[in-house]
């Protein structure tokens, strides 16, 4: 603070003091809050400075990077201007949607609030790591402080100080290095005044040497943890894109197949309605019992059918909510996808539960982030140990004040006071670091075991995924069949029917048993797609980027050969106990 201009002589000078001492206050007062910014530059600056962090995580990771923000449409807005009327009344919209596939997908994506969820902890991770590098920023602080006083019959006076410093963390070996300029300031501005200055810039110096310092101190390791746990958010928030784009296919694949079970089951109940007819018709000739097993299958039918619209509603509005439409709205679905599904059949995969696995390791982005906590445990260990070490530090200072109380504007180079010392912390009580290094011992060996089991749960889940497609795949050929064989069986017992050598029973038997192959074989075909795209999701291999990935072949990278040990095919197309227990045939 610079006070030269109010050294003066003369009767005026304690008005011409107090005049220059509320400028200053007033300069400082608008300072205070003119160098501030807004909530709104504050705002602008997080995003800035977060959404760089990603994008350079991302392309550092996967070497390229996509537009990312978390704004949404009220975002923008101010608070006053989010009413809850408005909320209420935007999930009370009416209308119809038409939906496709591929604009579910992109409805997902901008609307759903599982998704949004998952963006924001993805900056928040973000937010930590700017934490933890302001930690080792260059900081600048100030303060200031003025008072006025005045008793009855008695001189005023004010008091007035202020500093400002400097801090800076030195790179990641703990060393801290902080300057600061501070002045106080004691005055009369009433009557014959009297003053004491005091102005002092200072320089302060600390480095650890063994506890505290070097790679694996605690501050440094802090900063080291919060730049991986954003590569970690990165890999998580990539892993949950490709989830939850797979789950927006399947789900809607499902209610594709919902809608042709509900159309089978009307053709059905339809059928069942023309034989209860033609029953009621034949009534002299076949007798009650005909007619009253046509209508029981007819009740049955229109059960079924009812039931089966409950199922495909239900469904439809979980979908909905999964995208956060209106309940309200009236939805409509593409049967584009299904028919291609049918056109295009059963896609295989071109690789074993081996040759899966090991692209899980390599692949899959939440079994690489447990890879590199067992490395982050292996750091806590080191970094516990160090705590354990003496406290050593090398310290020094170096301080210049004004040379007189009066004289608070000129400093003299030759008046600086300069400090070099040492200093020692003998570790005579390190109960709480050695505990912390006992525990940092234990959490190591536990994350070993995680590895571990995270490995061979990867492993399992392979082979679990490769068993129910191949499973899948069985019962969606065996229903093809069955539903031929069921249309063939239909059509002869209608021909008995009308020669009267059959009875009501057995063809409602044999249209009962063709409803049901024939629900079986739209369950089984959806059901193998998504065992597919799950499993491609599991090996960490699936590329979601285009709208009809759902469809395409995607191929390993490096598709595995059948092993030598696979069981030869039987005629049948299954396994024989024998083979299945390698045991030897009687």
């Amino acid at each position: 603070m610079n006070l030269k201009n109010l050294k003066s002589n003369g009767p005026q000078r304690g008005t011409a003091s107090s005049r220059n001492f509320g400028i200053a206050a007033a300069i400082a007062f608008i300072l205070l809050f003119d160098t501030g910014c807004s909530t709104t530059e504050y705002h602008r600056q997080a995003d800035e400075e977060n959404y760089e962090i990603i994008r350079k995580v991302e392309e550092q990771v996967f070497g390229k990077t996509n537009a990312f923000t978390i704004n949404t449409r009220h975002s923008s807005l101010k608070l006053d201007e989010v009413q809850i009327p408005e909320v209420i009344k935007e999930r009370m919209v009416n209308g119809e949607l038409p939906l496709t596939l591929a604009s579910s997908l992109d409805i997902a994506v901008r609307q759903s609030r599982e998704f949004q969820r998952e963006k924001e902890n993805l900056y928040l991770a973000a937010l930590s790591l700017s934490d933890r590098r302001n930690v080792f920023a260059s900081i600048w602080s100030g303060s200031a402080n003025t008072s006025i006083e005045r008793e009855t019959d008695a001189d005023g006076r004010a008091t007035g100080g202020g500093q400002l410093g400097l801090s800076k963390r030195i790179f990641r070996t703990g060393g801290t290095i902080s300057g600061l300029l501070v002045n106080d300031m004691f005055k009369y501005f009433v009557g014959n005044p009297s003053r004491q200055v005091v102005n002092t810039i200072s320089l302060n110096l600390t480095q650890p040497l063994l506890r505290g310092g070097g790679r694996h101190n605690s501050v440094a390791n802090s900063l080291t943890q919060a730049e991986r746990d954003v590569i970690y958010a990165i890999r998580d928030y990539s892993q949950f894109q490709k989830r939850f784009a797979v789950d927006v296919v399947n789900a809607y694949l499902d209610l594709l197949g919902r809608k042709n079970t509900v159309r089978n089951n009307y053709a059905n109940y339809l059928s069942q309605q023309k034989a209860a007819l033609r029953a009621e018709t034949r009534v002299p000739r076949d007798g009650k019992l005909n007619e009253n097993l046509a209508r029981q299958s007819e009740l049955r039918a229109k059960n079924s059918y009812i039931n089966s619209i409950t199922d495909y509603q239900n469904a439809l509005d979980r979908f909905k909510d999964r995208l956060a439409i209106p309940l309200s709205m009236d939805v409509m679905l593409d049967d584009g996808p299904f028919n291609q599904l049918q056109t295009t059949g059963l896609s295989p995969i071109s690789f074993d539960a081996e040759s899966a696995y090991n692209l899980s390791v390599e692949k899959h982005l939440p079994t690489l982030n447990e890879v590199d906590r067992f490395e982050d445990a292996k750091r806590r260990v080191l970094v516990a140990a160090n705590s354990l070490k003496p406290g050593l530090n090398i310290v020094g200072g170096a301080s210049l004040a004004t040379p007189t109380p009066d004289d608070y504007t000129n400093f003299d180079p030759d008046r600086v006071r300069a400090n070099m010392g040492v200093e020692l912390d003998l570790p005579f009580n390190r109960v709480t670091e050695r505990n912390a290094y006992r525990s940092s011992l234990i959490n190591f060996e536990r994350q070993i075991r995680s590895l571990g089991q995270t490995l061979d749960t990867r492993r399992a889940v392979i082979a679990q995924g490769l068993r129910t497609l191949l499973q899948r795949e069985a019962t969606y050929r065996n229903n093809v069949v069955g539903v031929e064989i069921a249309e063939t069986r239909v059509a002869q017992q209608n021909m008995l029917i009308e020669a009267g050598r059959a009875n009501q029973q057995t063809l409602i038997d044999a249209e009962n048993d063709l409803i049901g192959q024939r629900n079986a074989r739209v369950s089984a075909i959806v059901s193998f797609q998504q065992a597919r795209l799950q499993l491609l999701l599991d090996a960490g291999v699936i590329n979601t980027d285009s709208p009809d990935f759902w469809i395409q072949p995607q191929y390993a990278p490096t598709p595995a050969a059948a092993p030598d040990t696979a069981p030869s095919a039987t005629p049948t197309d299954v396994l024989t106990p024998e083979q299945l227990f390698k045991e030897t045939a009687p």
